[in-house]
């Protein structure tokens, strides 16, 4: 195979990974929502979502038995950046 060949099949292979881009919204600025899900609104890829959070879900007085998650998915920088700025945007590696 020739150079060229190995450019395009280099060139297909990464045409193939899509990244599918979440945007996370503060449910305290819905005009940020409508203006991300106007200006989206035709691309399958994104997808414009409120956060749904509310507080720390493990308010237990005892610790559980045996943690399942290997890491906290709760961000403190996230937290701060949707606090600061109303929203976030998170993409997500995926094969098409």
């Amino acid at each position: 195979m020739d150079v060229l060949g190995q450019w395009n099949a280099a060139r297909a292979g990464a045409t193939q990974r899509k990244r599918r881009v979440l945007f996370v919204v503060s449910r305290d600025r819905p005009e940020r929502y409508d203006s991300l899900a106007h200006a989206f609104s035709g691309d399958d890829d994104v997808q414009v979502i409120f956060d749904r959070r509310r507080g720390d879900r493990r308010q237990r007085n005892q610790k559980p038995v045996a943690d399942r998650r290997r890491r906290d998915r709760r961000s403190d920088a996230r937290a701060w950046t949707i606090r600061a700025t109303g929203w976030i945007r998170v993409e997500e590696d995926r094969r098409a």
